[in-house]
């Protein structure tokens, strides 16, 4: 199974977590590497298809982002923080962070609970805070700005991060092992809390995120629509219109009659004494 690994950052720092994604991008076949990555908001239908579906609001990825989000928050195995002064002032980044702590003090096992890696960024007063200053930084605590190049901090972190995530992997299958042949007994991974075990495989696709294709017809297209059902609609009320009559079924123009054809043999005798001839009774 893959390790999950969630890169929590400021908004303002997303560049720098797209940047370390692509370093890590050669392990992606045994890490999963998440971070915050919403979908952009859907795009407004033309005028003319809001003229035609006044009802349809185009379905919102954001929305259904939501809960994969939430479980990968949820079940990852390494938080890495990207910390900076931006992201120290961040709600969003107090709240994964005491997400974290959380799962490491409801873990039933200290080698199993999820790991915690600082990555700064810059120069703040991260030492000054309460809890991020309690767990050990990558690159010995330098930041990764003061590489003359920036290229080589990244390196260093990977290679630090590639060893720990290695690490997890093998407590990972320990775990999962003797889960499955039930000798918790043994390694005290006994189940407890909501955080007691990490995540051990279960259905992995409850960490897909699909949106659903965006609807966007042409603009063009639903003005014809329109104006083809504008013709239509006149056609009903002037049926002498010749050219909407060829358009609307029930439209006949009043002016134009019948023509009845001859018939060779009619219906009816001409005449009331006109013999009717009756065919002879069989005995």
């Amino acid at each position: 199974m893959k390790v999950n690994v969630f890169i929590v950052h400021a908004p303002e720092e997303k560049a720098v977590a797209d940047r370390l994604m692509e370093w890590m991008y050669p392990m992606q076949d045994e890490v999963n590497f998440w971070h915050y990555a919403p979908p952009p908001a859907p795009d407004t239908l033309p005028l003319s298809w809001r003229i035609l579906l006044p009802w349809y609001y185009p379905v919102d990825p954001r929305v259904l982002y939501r809960e994969p989000l939430k479980r990968r928050r949820e079940n990852a195995h390494i938080y890495l923080f990207l910390v900076s002064a931006r992201s120290l002032k961040d709600e969003r980044f107090e709240q994964d962070l005491a997400l974290a702590i959380a799962r490491r003090t409801d873990c039933t096992s200290d080698d199993l609970g999820p790991l915690v890696l600082p990555l700064i960024l810059n120069d703040c007063d991260w030492k000054k805070h309460a809890r991020i200053k309690s767990f050990e930084p990558l690159l010995e605590g330098k930041t990764l700005k003061s590489f003359a190049v920036q290229e080589e901090g990244f390196r260093r972190a990977v290679a630090e991060l590639s060893t720990l995530i290695n690490l997890v992997q093998v407590r990972i299958r320990e775990a999962r092992y003797y889960q499955l042949h039930g000798q918790n007994l043994e390694k005290d991974i006994q189940t407890g809390g909501k955080y007691a075990l990490p995540y051990l495989g279960e259905n992995p696709e409850q960490f897909d995120f699909n949106p659903p294709p965006p609807f966007r017809p042409a603009d063009w297209l639903g003005w014809c629509l329109i104006a083809l059902i504008v013709v239509i609609s006149i056609g009903s009320f002037r049926k002498n219109n010749a050219a909407v009559s060829s358009l609307h079924l029930k439209a006949r123009p009043d002016k134009v009659k019948e023509i009845e054809y001859p018939r060779e043999n009619s219906m009816l005798p001409e005449h009331d004494t006109a013999k009717v001839h009756l065919p002879p009774i069989e005995e």
